[in-house]
């Protein structure tokens, strides 16, 4: 009688491409039968494997502006003495006046995840900006002083915040903030020498956060 012999399987694939180009989606990868079983040997193993992923390719012709800005930064320690400077200056008095308009509330501020993808040789050798080394996540924050009206990107595609109460009030962000899972690029202000690439990781609207949470903050 001869021997059972069971089935030799490759080794698995590489994964392939998100089957949807925007939203949720699916991927999968296959192996196959290098031997079938003989003389009653085990069955063979699932030859596919699948799992979930999310396409990111939901851009439509407005959001090639923001794939073209470059994002200035300062490090986020200027922004507390910026924010240091709200009791004493012309702004505080615009906030009273007006502490129910989206561009007075500093409730509307939000701050955004990267994940640096090039940077020059100046960034590493200068302390404050060791951070945006390659490979490197970092979060910059959007300040009230920095938020823009943007009136080139599509409301519901848009990276923008605006009123929920009132979604017809004009949108705001910041320059530079980038599109999701898309490279962008980034300069410096006081080292313009410190320049590179950077890929958004945040997903969608664009979160709230404390000061203390991010590096840098947008110009």
């Amino acid at each position: 009688m001869k021997p059972q012999q069971s089935p030799v399987i490759s080794e698995w694939g590489q994964w392939s491409e998100c089957d949807t180009a925007c939203g949720n989606g699916m991927m999968s990868r296959t192996r196959i039968i290098e031997q079938k079983p003989q003389n009653g040997g085990k069955h063979c193993p699932s030859l596919v494997q699948k799992r979930g992923c999310q396409g990111l390719k939901c851009h439509n012709h407005h959001d090639r502006k923001a794939l073209r800005e470059t994002a200035l930064l300062l490090p986020a320690a200027l922004s507390k003495s910026r924010h240091e400077n709200d009791t004493s200056d012309i702004r505080r008095n615009l906030r009273l006046r007006y502490k129910n308009a989206f561009k007075h509330n500093r409730g509307n501020e939000y701050c955004v995840e990267f994940e640096v993808i090039k940077a020059t040789k100046a960034c590493h050798k200068d302390a404050t900006y060791r951070g945006l080394a390659e490979g490197e996540r970092v979060i910059v924050r959007c300040d009230l002083e920095a938020l823009h009206e943007d009136k080139s990107v599509d409301t519901l595609a848009s990276n923008s915040i605006h009123d929920e109460d009132d979604p017809e009030t004009p949108k705001y962000r910041c320059r530079g903030d980038g599109l999701t899972g898309r490279n962008t690029r980034f300069t410096t202000l006081a080292l313009p020498a410190c320049r590179g690439k950077w890929m958004r990781l945040t997903v969608g609207q664009p979160k709230k956060c404390p000061t203390s949470d991010a590096q840098f903050i947008f110009i």
